[in-house]
């Protein structure tokens, strides 16, 4: 469940995106070592290691080590940084250089986090100066420690945007920042940076809602794993629902990781129907709310569908793309087949699990209700979904696919989704292949093959060459669609006959 899921592996995937957002506020090195430490047994390499993460803990991250050249991406202070370089075995630390995203070096007062430029949110947050002001955000998840210390969470300190905590599994704690690292009592606070972060001093945004409201509540333990923690987020929901906050952040999910085998949950449960956490999410859904629920990181393993509750049927289910062709990253958990509805909903990219994509939509839902409070819930979801790159043809990989602030601004300025214009050409084929066109400017596409219109069975990442032209589609076995889709620019569905 959450333990494996969420926390455990969260952070073995930094590796995939050296071009990641910044999960920290520290500044990212090289660490070059010396070269006939290659030529050891990997052993002594990790000992050499472990000295310096037992020395500076939390201030020193190692990310990636290359294969080919004796350097790790590394991951500290600048005053780290300068003691590292007197080691023995250390050639040298040299700062990397930081990846600013083109299309907003010279329109935008400030930089965005990978994520935040995937969805266009320049659109809302600066062309139209939305920041979720006036929106109360529940957030429930598993600690918020030293979220008063996180450079780019002060200002909600500082301006009393911190309306509410409850700890459930503390009784009598009233401090929402205490916690224990290793109990992993940090991961709301990562969740909450990516709803509302902004530093200042950097000028990187890393969520869009920086003024709203916040209501916080501790339901989960990182270690212990427990279904009494379900009771918790039953009673957060309920709570909240009470307190009439209408958007709430969970990046909790439940599965088959609990300390008693009993306790675990089957995969038949996750129909939409079954759960009391999922009854709870959907009830709560028809009572007004906005339940913006990470899709869960077991895309890759046995599990390999959604966690609970995000199997709700009116739950905004956030899965995770890639960020070069916005294909699912592979840990993104995959919407069940026999569901009579699309799941996850959406998707957007997080180098490090949905519990970092969930967040990154609900600012974006903030600041739509902020430009409108008297949309509903449904309404919300549905200018969020329709934004989609795969809104016409969802599958369960993705959902409708990764949102548009372009083209939700321009849902909210004409009142209305009927202004979106299509991008979905259609061909029924009748033949084993097909030849497809591929429009100028394309470098990568990816390739849905699916046995029913939402149900992927293959999902391929194709390279175009600078001058290729065509390609040919192959059908498979048992394959009645393919999508073929670059990105937002470029969608074609292929049906098979």
């Amino acid at each position: 469940m959450l333990k494996q899921a969420f926390f455990k592996n969260i952070f073995l995937l930094i590796p995939l995106f050296l071009f990641s957002i910044e999960i920290f506020s520290q500044q990212k090195y090289w660490l070059e070592y010396k070269a006939e430490l290659k030529d050891v047994p990997e052993i002594e390499l990790e000992k050499l290691k472990a000295e310096l993460k037992n020395k500076y803990q939390e201030d020193l991250s190692f990310h990636y080590e290359s294969k080919w050249h004796p350097v790790i991406s590394i991951e500290t202070t600048h005053e780290i940084a300068t003691e590292l370089s007197d080691y023995e075995w250390i050639n040298s630390i040299t700062s990397q250089i930081e990846l600013v995203p083109t299309s907003l070096i010279s329109t935008n007062s400030s930089e965005l986090s990978y994520a935040l430029e995937q969805i266009q949110a320049h659109y809302l947050m600066d062309s139209m100066k939305l920041s979720g002001k006036g929106v109360n955000i529940g957030i429930i998840d598993g600690g918020f420690m030293d979220a008063d210390k996180e450079p780019s969470l002060l200002h909600l300190v500082e301006n009393d945007q911190i309306k509410f905590f409850k700890d459930f599994l503390l009784a009598g704690n009233n401090n929402p920042f205490y916690g224990k690292r290793l109990a992993q009592d940090d991961h709301g606070t990562q969740v909450l940076k990516m709803i509302a972060g902004s530093n200042d001093n950097t000028i990187i945004r890393y969520g869009m809602a920086k003024n709203a409201s916040i209501y916080l509540a501790r339901t989960d333990h990182g270690i212990r794993e427990r279904r009494l923690e379900e009771d918790y987020w039953i009673e957060a929901i309920e709570l909240f629902h009470e307190m009439d906050i209408k958007l709430v952040n969970s990046s909790l999910g439940y599965t088959d990781g609990y300390d008693k085998r009993k306790e675990n949950h089957s995969v038949n449960e996750v129909n939409g129907k079954s759960s009391m956490i999922t009854k709870t999410a959907q009830m709560a859904a028809e009572k007004g709310m906005l339940i913006v629920s990470a899709a869960g990181n077991d895309g890759h393993n046995k599990w390999k569908i959604i966690s609970l509750p995000s199997d709700a049927k009116d739950v905004l289910t956030v899965g995770a793309t890639r960020f070069d062709d916005w294909s699912r990253i592979y840990y993104s958990s995959v919407g069940p087949e026999k569901l009579e509805y699309v799941k996850p909903d959406v998707a957007c990219f997080a180098a490090n699990g949905t519990s970092f994509s969930a967040p990154v939509i609900t600012g974006l839902a903030a600041c739509i209700w902020e430009y409108d409070s008297t949309l509903s819930n449904y309404e919300v979801m549905e200018i969020i979904k329709n934004s989609a790159h795969l809104n016409e043809v969802p599958n369960n990989y993705l959902g409708y696919g990764v949102p548009n602030g372009k083209k939700i601004h321009k849902t909210l300025l004409n009142k209305g989704l009927d202004n979106l214009s299509s991008k979905l050409i259609k061909v029924e084929v009748s033949e084993n292949d097909y030849t497809i066109q591929i429009p100028d400017g394309i470098k990568e596409i990816v390739i849905y093959h699916k046995s029913s219109d939402k149900n992927v069975k293959e999902e391929l990442t194709v390279s175009i060459e600078s001058e290729q032209k065509f390609l040919i589609i192959e059908k498979e076995a048992d394959i009645k669609y393919s999508t073929i889709v670059a990105q937002d620019r470029w969608l074609t569905e292929i049906m098979w006959k």
